[in-house]
Order: structure tokens, then sequence, then C-alpha cells
């Protein structure tokens, strides 16, 4: 029976390692964020794989878009999801929000295992609301989980 357990076990670390390296880390959207840049955005999520798409606007602003195993519609909105966990990340044009899309339950939760790594406090969840979490760590940026509707399931969020 311990065999058994320690087996199930070890495919489960493998398939959260697995479905964490298709997305950008933390501490890289954490840099993208600090850099406030496009060319910094750029730097470092091509390097990843992702692939620029443009500025969008919505009601709440202009973001520059990357994705990664995925396409997005003219509206922005996600499509033909590729092999692979999919992914998109936003950079506020004004530098002030960086998000982090991402459509798997067990990538969001290693994100979320990252941010705990790096020694932020992961007890501010809003009252009353399961699907937030609000992380923070002294002079470090607003780290923030936010569990939404489809076609964006689950957000991460960073601001100052």
């Amino acid at each position: 029976m311990k065999k058994i357990l320690l087996l199930l076990t070890a495919l489960l670390f493998t398939i959260g390692a697995r479905a964490q390296k298709d997305i950008v880390s933390v501490a890289d959207a954490i840099k993208i964020f600090q850099a406030k840049t496009l060319q910094v955005g750029k730097q470092v999520l091509e390097k990843q794989g992702y692939i620029y798409k443009g500025v969008s606007s919505d009601e709440f602003g202009k973001d520059y878009n990357w994705v990664k195993n995925m396409n997005l519609t003219s509206d922005f909105l996600p499509t033909a999801m590729g092999r692979g966990n999919s992914s998109m990340v936003l950079l506020a044009q004004d530098g002030k929000t960086v998000y982090i899309y991402v459509f798997n339950r067990t990538a969001f939760a290693g994100l979320q295992a990252q941010v705990k790594a790096m020694g932020y406090d992961m007890g501010n969840a809003v009252k009353g609301d399961k699907a937030t979490l609000i992380c923070t760590k002294d002079d470090q940026p607003t780290i923030s989980f936010l569990t939404l509707q489809q076609p964006l399931p689950y957000c991460v969020q960073i601001t100052e």
C-alpha cells in the first residue's frame, strides 16, 4: 500500500511540475511588472515561447498581449487552444498591472506555490469570496489570484 501511495504522490508531483513549465514564472512576471515596458516583456516572454499579439483595448484600458499554446480572436478573447498548457500574459500600457491567465487548475495551483515559496503572506482571502486570494510581502508587488468565469477561468494579477 505504501508503494502505491508513493507512486501516486510521485505521479501527482510530476504532473504538477509539467503543468507549470509551459507558463511564465511568477518571478519573471514580477520582473516584467517592475520594468513596466513592452521591450522587457517581449525579451522575457518571447524567450519562453510566447507570441506577441499586439495591443488590446477594452473598457478597462489598453494592454500588451502575449499568448502561448493558443490564439486570440480579433476581440482578444482566447481561441484555438494548443497542446500543453495555454496561457496569456497582459501588461497594462500604463505599467500598473500584469495579468497571467491560465486555463488549467493544476497550473494555477503551481503559480500559487511559487508565490508561497517566495515568502508572500498567503492568508489574505477576500472575506466572503473564495474566488479571490490577495498575497502580500513587504517592498514587493501585491499578487492576487482570481477564479473567474469562462473564457478566462484563472487569473494572477500583479499590482503595486
